[in-house]
């Protein structure tokens, strides 16, 4: 069954929860997962991919977009294209994940922006409508 986890960044900025997602996209491609992380729109997903070249100098996490051919352990890509991939699911987008049974791990990621907060309670609801128990983690 999916395992939904919540992670509540006590930061305002944008930065810390890209950051985030880069290290939870490093330890999944690690331990041997793929992992698609939903963005909002082409800009972001080049922004994504400009930082996961350089989040971490002494470390190189394989992705690509996923409007590329290239099949990286790391996928980063909008919505439309949640349905093509499975296993790890990092959404750093205002949506939830349409197609929950497709990934073993779905993991929203929100800062304590107000509207981001309200955006994640829509989701978490959501979740918990498709019969799933999500778990909260604050950092």
């Amino acid at each position: 069954m999916t395992q939904v986890n919540f992670y509540a960044l006590s930061s305002h900025d944008q930065e810390s929860r890209r950051q985030f997602a880069c290290r939870l996209a490093e330890k999944a491609s690690q331990l041997g997962h793929r992992v698609f992380i939903q963005v909002d729109s082409a800009e972001q997903a080049a922004a994504m991919d400009n930082l996961l070249w350089q989040f971490k100098p002494s470390s190189f996490v394989p992705h690509a977009l996923a409007e590329s051919a290239v099949s990286e352990p790391v996928i980063i890509g909008t919505e439309s294209r949640q349905a093509e991939y499975e296993d790890v699911f990092i959404n750093l987008s205002g949506h939830p994940c349409q197609h929950l049974t497709r990934y073993q791990r779905v993991n929203e990621i929100m800062s304590n922006d107000p509207d981001e907060l309200q955006a994640g309670r829509q989701s978490y609801r959501f979740y918990q409508q498709q019969g799933f128990q999500p778990e909260t983690h604050k950092l």
